[in-house]
């Protein structure tokens, strides 16, 4: 269900236009160190209002603490990860529109904005632009050097958002990057229960998946073979 909280919306649209005034359009290094400080100035007061906790203290924790600030009984709260996301990237844009879009602290931004979106979309927030800012955020942040817990993230988003033939090519790829014995044991789990749950649709919501019945068993052969074979590498 997309939000409906009153001062979620009115965040998402106060950020919207800070990004049309600041970075839409404009070339890189284009943004003043005065007109930086406002739009910090102007994040710090959303930061506060929305999580209750200030700017530079979001930059000290690092996701998993975020995530936990975040969680209520073990569930990530998905509005709050959601405008969380929004404010880190947009933040990121700001600073990397300033800096550089190779700026140290903008990448960090923007890698910690990635993870709690799709944090977000996992926990099902629903809202329509979430995969437009993932992608956004993707395009700054390249896999290549990604760590295995956001591929774990990256599978789980997917299977929410229900594109299943990305999630499962996020699941081999986590498999991949994980190490050790235990770790590779949680891969195996989440793969199971994940084709266990793709042999319940229908053919047709398995094809807005871009999946099919016959990739179900193919995947899963597949995934055990290679999960063997690291075993026993």
């Amino acid at each position: 269900m997309p939000i409906r909280d009153e001062l979620i919306q009115r965040t998402i649209q106060q950020i919207a236009n800070l990004l049309a005034r600041l970075v839409t359009g404009r070339a890189g290094h284009d943004i003043t160190a005065a007109e930086l400080r406002e739009a910090e100035q102007e994040l710090d007061e959303l930061y506060l209002a929305n999580l209750g906790s200030s700017r530079a203290l979001i930059h000290r924790l690092g996701t998993e603490d975020l995530l936990g600030v975040l969680r209520t009984s073990g569930t990530v709260h998905a509005e709050r990860a959601y405008v969380l996301g929004a404010l880190l990237a947009t933040e990121g844009a700001v600073v990397a529109a300033h800096h550089g879009a190779d700026d140290p602290q903008a990448l960090s931004l923007r890698e910690s904005a990635l993870d709690i979106l799709l944090e977000a979309g996992a926990a099902r927030v629903g809202e329509p632009d979430l995969r437009e800012r993932v992608d956004d955020l993707v395009r700054h942040a390249p896999p290549a050097g990604w760590p295995a817990a956001r591929f774990e993230r990256l599978f789980r988003f997917e299977h929410a958002m229900g594109a299943f033939a990305r999630a499962e090519t996020a699941l081999f790829t986590w498999l991949e990057r994980v190490e050790g014995m235990q770790a590779r044991l949680e891969v195996a789990d989440a793969a199971n229960a994940f084709y266990d749950e793709l042999l319940t649709l229908e053919d047709a919501d398995l094809a807005k998946g871009d999946f099919s019945r016959d990739e179900v068993h193919e995947g899963r052969a597949d995934l055990a073979e290679r999960f063997a074979e690291l075993l026993g590498g």
